[in-house]
């Protein structure tokens, strides 16, 4: 399955998020991830996707995008306690991620409006991959097959 065009924006940022909670496992990790700009409204408007609205459970499409972004990177290029710069060829999970997207921030000094986001590396593996299977899957985001359960969303309320 393709990435989504929005979550691909927020690479680099998710990165240099991961690299902090990696660096403290068990410790929340935040950033404020800016509002987007006309050009990306624009752009993702002529592409279908509404990045100023909500997505079914009533979350900020933008911001969904970062975590989607940190989810990614984790995923695929976490290996030996960082993240590299090749793709995995099996999918990480050694680690659990965390995370919450608090509520929208005013301009403060030189950092811009936006959205306050945190994550928190958690121990993974079997033990987390156990308590995942043991949610209904409607409080999850993949079936145990890899198909999307009721907890999945892109930006468009389409698939990629």
């Amino acid at each position: 399955m393709p990435r989504d065009p929005v979550s691909e924006l927020f690479d680099g940022g998710a990165r240099t998020l991961l690299e902090r909670a990696y660096a403290r496992p068990g410790v929340w990790a935040g950033t404020r991830v800016g509002f987007p700009s006309a050009r990306h409204v624009a752009y993702f408007a002529g592409r279908g996707i509404n990045v100023l609205g909500t997505d079914q459970w009533g979350r900020d499409r933008w911001a969904a995008g970062f975590i989607r972004a940190v989810y990614y990177q984790h995923k695929w290029f976490y290996s030996q306690g960082r993240l590299g710069n090749t793709r995995r060829t099996t999918a990480n999970d050694a680690r659990a991620i965390r995370y919450e997207v608090g509520r929208r921030l005013p301009v403060l000094g030189v950092l811009p409006a936006g959205r306050a986001v945190r994550i928190m590396v958690q121990p993974g593996g079997q033990a987390a991959m156990r308590a995942v299977r043991r949610l209904p899957d409607s409080r999850r985001i993949y079936d145990d097959g890899g198909a999307p359960a009721g907890r999945w969303a892109d930006p468009a309320g389409r698939d990629w």
